[in-house]
């Protein structure tokens, strides 16, 4: 290595979860590319990563190919600053150990000799090849250079996991270490289940999957006062729902709406209303009863006027969702997941939930009625990395608030380790 172990390093880590981004018109990908390019030459940091979770989006079998593209285009966009480029994608849809995740590392032209990778299989640091972009997507299962693992089946058979897991790599600069970790944590699958089921269900899961991770990544002979680790990508945390949903629903109470299908969602209240629906319900007792939709409403008045929050499976409609969003502040300290992990450390959040915003780059200020609020993407770091930086120079905020990124804003955390 031939950097000075005294110097300091200025870090750019993002984390954007780009699964709207992907789709026949691509029409959110040229302004994602002006705002995340923007950014990276503004900061110019010794090292830009961009963490990212869903590549090739939902129909990722038609749309896994734009994937090298876009990162070829930023690349080409900053290239001036920063001639190296490395990604490591995954985009095998095939296989059982698919993740869809996506780690791409730019190198500034000014600390092109101080920036090593590590290679897990010889386990040694290696350097990089001058003034190219490198894209990795085959065999990353076999890859010398990244850890990509899909979290195993057998932690929670019930539940389905689909794509998510994580990928590692080690680097160094200015000879200081660092572990960067790309982690997509599974969602809550039904806002049903924070008020009708388990609660504490997702967010039990979630813990263990990520300390499962933490596990993971440490090497044989890790000294882990040495390493500087970060943690982020979409962590899928979500609002400790129990102190959330009494501040939406002060004065207002409870109605659960009952249906016959299996995952209903219906609205109940037409063509007879629930009462209806409950007569039915108690002649066929061979008939299995689901809550489809609870409503939260006022009792001064007729129901459909007063309903001030509708939660269903996939639905989350607030009567006033301008305020929801302007009140961000309100309800940031019911975010508590990231209690469950004492061992990692978070500046302070200072931006609006990243999540979920609207996919309508005519109509992007507002939150989509699906899900409600939350900070799910993060940066979460260890001890060395938290007590190495220099505070008053870190920036921790959310990107692209004026601007359609899709459903998630991406999130930075700008960062000198001394």
């Amino acid at each position: 290595m031939n950097g000075d172990t005294s110097s300091p390093q200025r870090l750019l880590l993002m984390t954007a979860n780009v699964g709207s981004l992907f789709e026949e018109g691509q029409r959110l990908q040229e302004s994602w590319l002006d705002v995340i390019s923007e950014r990276i030459l503004s900061e110019d940091a010794d090292l830009s990563v961009i963490h990212m979770q869903e590549t090739g989006g939902k129909r990722y079998v038609e749309c896994s190919g734009q994937v090298p593209i876009l990162i070829q285009k930023l690349a080409e966009r900053i290239a001036c600053s920063y001639p190296v480029c490395r990604a490591f994608l995954d985009l095998n849809y095939t296989s059982p150990a698919y993740t869809a995740l996506g780690s791409i590392f730019f190198v500034h032209k000014d600390a092109l000799n101080d920036v090593e990778q590590f290679d897990f299989v010889r386990k040694q640091f290696v350097s990089l090849s001058p003034n190219c972009v490198e894209i990795r997507s085959e065999g990353l299962e076999n890859e010398s250079l990244a850890v990509k693992r899909k979290f195993p089946k057998h932690f929670w058979p019930a539940i389905k996991w689909g794509r998510k897991g994580y990928l590692h790599t080690r680097w160094t600069v200015h000879g200081k270490v660092l572990d960067l970790i790309n982690v997509h944590l599974f969602h809550d699958e039904s806002n049903l289940a924070l008020i009708h089921e388990n609660p504490s269900l997702y967010s039990s899961n979630r813990k263990r999957a990520l300390d499962y991770v933490i596990n993971q990544c440490v090497l044989d002979n890790d000294d882990d006062s040495r390493i500087n680790r970060f943690i982020f990508g979409d962590l899928n945390f979500r609002l400790d729902s129990r102190t959330f949903l009494n501040k939406l629903t002060e004065q207002a109470e409870p109605h659960p709406m009952e249906d016959l299908s299996q995952h209903g969602s219906q609205d109940l209240l037409k063509d007879g209303g629930i009462s209806t629906l409950r007569s039915d319900l108690n002649n066929a007792s061979d008939l299995r009863r689901t809550v489809s939709a609870i409503e939260f409403r006022r009792e001064d008045g007729e129901a459909n006027e007063n309903c001030v929050l509708r939660i269903e499976r996939k639905r989350f409609d607030y009567f006033n969702h301008v305020k929801l969003l302007a009140d961000w502040g309100s309800y940031l300290e019911d975010d508590k997941e990231v209690n469950n992990f004492p061992e990692l450390y978070e500046m302070p959040i200072t931006f609006p939930p990243t999540y979920p915003w609207s996919e309508d780059p005519l109509d992007s200020g507002v939150f989509m009625k699906t899900r409600a609020p939350a900070w799910c993407d993060r940066v979460l770091m260890n001890k060395t990395a938290y007590e190495s930086q220099e505070m008053h120079t870190s920036i921790y905020e959310s990107i692209g608030r004026q601007t359609c990124m899709g459903d998630h804003k991406p999130v930075l955390l700008a960062v000198t380790l001394l």
